[in-house]
């Protein structure tokens, strides 16, 4: 009977953890960091400055989220020690989450300084290459995270910055005005924030702390 008790415990503090909204605010941190560096690509700055200000928003992001989970969701779901196939899916989703920004910050840095150096980081493929390639970069470690997290709503916001480049690649938004990156990069990391927003917060109204006193009472 312990032995059930403490799954049961264990199934239903991984999922309060792994549903709370964070991931999703995360890949709004994500959209911002590319809206942010859209931005300041527009200015005249050194090429190095939009890479920058775009990792400082998205590993920003990151350390916010982290620290909103340990602040708030571990309080309330306690302290659990998962079962090792759960432990290996948070280091996995850890990596492929580590994975997905290093290679998203290297492809804006390299295709910013390929002008500069004068060559062509995806040859003669041209803007159809480009993109083909950006998405099966993000989309792969995004579906293997819905995967882990069981929760396709990942999908969504993977597809934002997938339609967005299409946009600007494809498309070329660009051609009919200097804003289409800030613009298509803002409304998809509005839209991300939209919906971890309010599922953080519900999360946040709908289960409480856990004290010492609501312990012992349901255990009467």
């Amino acid at each position: 009977m312990t032995s059930i008790r403490l799954q049961d415990i264990e199934r239903r503090s991984w999922r309060m953890s792994s549903r709370d909204g964070l991931t999703d605010i995360l890949f709004g941190f994500c959209l911002l960091g590319a809206c942010v560096s859209s931005v300041v690509g527009m200015w005249e700055t050194p090429d190095w400055v939009p890479i920058a200000s775009l990792a400082v928003v998205q590993f920003g992001g990151f350390g916010i989220t982290s620290w909103m989970r340990r602040r708030e969701v571990t309080p309330r779901t306690g302290h659990v020690k998962f079962a090792a196939k759960r432990t290996q899916r948070v280091r996995f989703m850890r990596i492929m989450l580590g994975i997905c920004a290093a290679v998203t910050v290297l492809l804006v840095a390299a295709t910013s300084l390929q002008h500069r150096f004068g060559y062509l980081l995806f040859g003669k493929g041209g803007a159809w290459s480009v993109w083909a390639i950006v998405t099966a970069v993000v989309m792969i470690p995004i579906a293997a995270l819905a995967v882990v997290f069981d929760n396709p709503r990942l999908l969504l916001h993977g597809s934002l910055f997938v339609i967005a480049e299409f946009l600007l690649m494809v498309i070329g938004l660009e051609d009919f005005t200097p804003y289409a990156g800030p613009l298509v990069f803002g409304i998809g990391s509005a839209i991300s924030f939209s919906i971890g927003i309010p599922i953080f917060v519900h999360f946040l109204r709908s289960v409480p702390r856990i004290t010492i006193g609501s312990l012992g009472s349901s255990s009467d």
